[in-house]
């Protein structure tokens, strides 16, 4: 924050009497109360007869009846305005110390329930750095709203023949003419697995070659720095694919590093061939021991197979291995609903919480298992949990529905 910014700050708050209500969501009460104090103002009690602003914490959910927060004196003096009401995150915004405190962001769940598209195909790309996460928490990233443009970007060329891994590779193709931005602002045409940029008019191959638009012509070739394209991220996922033939392993399989044979478990599976993707994720267990992240990918192929008792005891066996790992928290969760062990399902998800009680998608499965056991008050507070963290989530109407039975 620059001078300017930190005095305009302090202009702001300067003389003011300022009591916090209601759980705060970027800051301790402790560190809410002393910020505002650098700032020049003075943390009061709120039923003092003389506060000028009521902050309603952040995890207050917005549009709710903050009322019963609020003594009959304050309301009376909020009525004549004496006293101002104002949210957490526009405190935080106007001193310029917590500028996204009020931006929405999604998990993978969520991320995929927007796009249609199965929450695999999230993480893969995250994974493979198409997408960048503003955050990760216990192994689970967060996206802002600029990602999930991105990410209907990646599954409308995906859904037109273009293969991730030939994405990640043509994309670092465009490095020369690459500025650091958003994907959506690429204007790509899908020719089988080739992308093709538009530009006045004509195509423009990742090898540089220039082509006539709808006219395939790979003899004529161009260079031109002055090209605006413009990505979101810098692939992570670089290196040679090795092209699946007829379904037969490569004979060189005793040279593969770890990254190659998941390179080749990935590929299998982004062809369909689920049966030998989980093949290549054991081999890759045998041969370099367990690791969570690979039984965590193991787990969701067997879901998808049908094998719903195996992908249990592999998200098991990767919460032993990582007991922060949130996401299989989660998937345990929901493959034991699944087989009807409701009790376990809700120990699995109250153990997700208890390592992040901000993750949405968490109290969404744990309220819908507290139904099933008619457990209807204590569903009440983790339905209104859920929407108080994610009021845009695609499964709100389903949370205000409950909530209003």
């Amino acid at each position: 924050m620059n001078s300017q910014g930190s005095d305009d700050a302090r202009l702001f708050l300067s003389g003011k009497r300022v009591a916090f209500v209601g759980k705060l969501g970027a800051f301790s009460r402790k560190e809410a109360n002393q910020l505002v104090r650098d700032h020049g103002a003075d943390a009061v009690d709120r039923d003092m007869n003389d506060v000028d602003w009521i902050v309603i914490g952040a995890d207050e959910l917005p549009g709710e009846d903050v009322s019963p927060l609020l003594s009959d004196a304050v309301r009376r003096r909020l009525r004549d305005g004496s006293t101002q009401l104002i949210h957490e995150h526009e405190l935080w915004q106007r001193l310029q110390l917590v500028e996204q405190s009020s931006k929405q962001l999604y998990t993978p769940a969520m991320m995929a329930g927007l796009l249609k598209t199965p929450v695999r195909n999230i993480r893969r790309w995250h994974r493979m750095g198409l997408l960048s996460a503003s955050k990760v928490t216990h192994r689970l990233p967060y996206f802002d709203f600029e990602q999930v443009q991105n990410a209907r970007q990646l599954a409308s060329w995906i859904g037109k023949g273009a293969r991730p891994a030939d994405i990640v590779k043509q994309l670092a193709n465009f490095s020369p003419w690459v500025e650091k931005r958003s994907l959506i602002d690429l204007d790509l045409v899908v020719d089988g697995r080739r992308l093709l940029l538009r530009q006045g008019g004509r195509l423009l191959g990742a090898n540089g070659q220039l082509h006539l638009d709808f006219d395939i012509d790979d003899s004529v070739a161009v260079s031109d720095d002055s090209l605006p394209i413009v990505l979101a991220a810098q692939p992570a996922y670089l290196g040679e694919s090795h092209e699946i033939a007829n379904d037969q392993p490569p004979t060189d399989i005793e040279n593969w590093k770890r990254d190659d044979l998941l390179r080749m478990a990935e590929e299998l599976e982004d062809a369909g061939q689920l049966d030998q993707s989980i093949e290549w994720y054991r081999v890759i267990l045998s041969r370099y021991g367990l690791h969570a992240e690979v039984c965590f990918q193991l787990a969701e192929l067997l879901y998808r197979t049908g094998d719903v008792s195996a992908a249990r005891e592999r998200y098991y066996n990767a919460i032993e291995l990582d007991e922060d790992f949130i996401e299989a928290r989660v998937n345990l969760g929901c493959v034991l609903a699944e087989l009807g062990n409701l009790e376990l399902a809700i120990a699995a998800f109250q153990g997700a919480l208890v390592k992040d009680d901000r993750y949405p998608d968490v109290h969404y499965h744990l309220a819908k298992c507290l139904d099933e056991v008619s457990n209807v008050d204590l569903a009440g507070r983790h339905w209104l949990r859920f929407l108080q963290l994610s009021p845009q989530s695609p499964w709100a109407d389903e949370a205000i529905e409950r909530l209003g039975r």
